[in-house]
């Protein structure tokens, strides 16, 4: 009788742990491969505080002996685990969805939550707001919101914030506070030789002066996205890209002071810029720095620039479709030669826009109608 009471024992416990097994899976990820180049200044208890993980364990995945003597420009392999999202939610919300789960610095990530009932939705990536946009109610009535968020080139590797609010017709609030894994981006550094004259526009006066002016622009957008699948590039045919997002650039003798914003083009003088998805001009002007310049609301917190033209053939105000002329390509402003600057923001964070010429933006959900969120 007691043994059969001990194997009753072994197997309720058995049992007991297999049922616990989905719980135990659901509240994390598994190890996730993170590849560091290393950057002057690091030290393996640096990363190991950066990626949550410990300096033993990046030393046995990168066969270190010596923990103390890592060489810039190489490659680490950072075990390391990810907090997997949420499954069980507050209040009406269902699901809560990212994309890409794990993100590069310069990219654009997507912000999916859906309820079983009509919200109004407010939130934040990384301390900066999220503009939501409501897909019309399916055949269940349920509701589905998406956002977009920018990850800025110099955002530090490791966890950032995602903070999701949602409010219901009687007023009452529920919040979801989570965590999102930056990745650090494998960006080269350039160093620019300006002549004199196109070294004064590097003055602070005058970057700050025109800094605000396009802190204005990025600021203001049309709440109901104007662009469907997928952009186009701004040049055809399509000239090689002679510098990408995300470079480090140094000026003359200086040390690295900043990064490449957007992509150039490789264009000649007078090649036609083109629209890469609908939206509106809200800019068309000349500025002191990126030369002549046309911007394009797509809404939804979405704006694309063109830097440096010839000539401009739009005027704010102007309603553009895909592939709709837009300029020149010039060598106005501060430009060592005739090519396109193209710039995407997100809010006013820029993101690499090629990732939008590949695939159709929000990324993670299927083409549906679309209605902003009043």
């Amino acid at each position: 009788m007691r043994r059969w009471l001990r194997y009753g024992a072994a197997l309720w416990l058995l049992l007991s742990l297999l049922l616990c097994l989905p719980a135990l899976a659901a509240s994390r990820q598994p190890d996730v491969p993170i590849v560091h180049i290393v950057r002057p200044g690091d030290t393996l208890g640096e990363l190991a505080r950066r990626y949550a993980t410990s300096v033993e364990a990046i030393a046995a995945a990168n066969d270190i002996a010596n923990p103390d003597l890592i060489r810039v420009g190489e490659r680490l392999l950072i075990p390391t685990s990810v907090s997997a999202l949420p499954t069980t939610l507050p209040g009406p919300l269902t699901a809560l969805r990212v994309s890409p789960q794990l993100p590069v610095q310069g990219e654009t990530v997507t912000v999916i939550v859906e309820a079983s009932e009509p919200v109004s939705l407010t939130g934040s990536f990384d301390g900066r707001p999220l503009r939501w946009v409501a897909e019309e109610p399916d055949a269940k009535d349920a509701c589905r919101f998406w956002a977009l968020a920018g990850v800025h080139a110099l955002a530090e590797p490791g966890l950032h914030p995602l903070l999701v609010e949602a409010t219901d017709g009687e007023g009452q609030r529920w919040a979801v506070n989570v965590e999102v894994f930056v990745q650090g981006g494998d960006f080269e550094t350039a160093r620019i030789v300006l002549p004199p004259a196109a070294s004064r526009l590097l003055e602070p006066e005058l970057l700050r002066g025109e800094q605000e002016r396009l802190a204005a622009v990025w600021g203001q957008s049309s709440a109901q996205p104007l662009w469907q699948g997928t952009f186009v590039a701004p040049v055809r045919p399509f000239w090689p890209i002679t510098s990408a997002f995300g470079q480090r650039r140094a000026y003359n003798s200086g040390p690295a002071s900043s990064y490449h914003e957007g992509v150039d083009y490789g264009a000649k003088q007078g090649a036609l810029v083109l629209a890469p998805a609908a939206g509106r001009v809200v800019l068309a002007e000349a500025l002191t720095v990126r030369g002549n310049a046309v911007i394009l609301d797509h809404g939804a917190g979405v704006h694309t620039g063109y830097w440096h033209l010839w000539q401009i053939f739009v005027e704010e105000g102007d309603e553009v479709r895909q592939g709709d002329p837009l300029g020149r390509v010039g060598n106005t402003g501060l430009s060592t030669g005739a090519h396109l600057h193209w710039e995407l923001r997100v809010g006013d964070v820029a993101v690499d826009p090629l990732p939008w010429t590949q695939a159709a933006m929000p990324c993670g959900i299927a083409p549906c109608q679309k209605r902003a969120v009043t």
